[in-house]
């Protein structure tokens, strides 16, 4: 049976943003899904006060539905005008969740090996930067 668990190493703050990396994507991201969008592994009561928002990718949301389908789930595009939004004009005490290794790292999984793939992926670092 699956049996996601989200690990707590540190206290997050209602008063302040986060972005918090996620790793490793998979086929599916069922981990990151859990954790930040189905309240499975109780990311609420460890972090009470934290609003988690899980990011995908843009073109997702072109589809007809299924766009409505993925805002309902809490989900929003991998952008930088769609996490600036949620870092700086939202309030505060959102946490974007970012799948770092993106779809290039979901083509590379297989049973048993983890790959983290940050070549060309320091968007989100330049994000909590200028976020603070």
């Amino acid at each position: 049976p699956l049996s996601p668990q989200l690990v707590k190493t540190h206290d997050l703050l209602p008063g302040h943003n986060y972005i918090i990396g996620s790793h490793p994507h998979g086929i599916l991201c069922v981990g990151a899904f859990c954790n930040f969008i189905t309240g499975s592994t109780g990311f609420s009561e460890l972090f009470p006060g934290i609003r988690p928002f899980l990011t995908t990718l843009a073109g997702n949301f072109r589809l007809p539905l299924f766009r409505e389908y993925l805002m309902s789930g809490g989900l929003c595009p991998v952008t930088r005008r769609a996490i600036g939004h949620l870092l700086s004009k939202n309030g505060t005490g959102n946490a974007v969740a970012i799948v770092i290794g993106g779809a290039a790292e979901s083509l590379s999984c297989s049973p048993g090996v983890t790959t983290l793939i940050l070549k060309n992926r320091k968007g989100f670092v330049r994000m909590a930067l200028q976020h603070g």
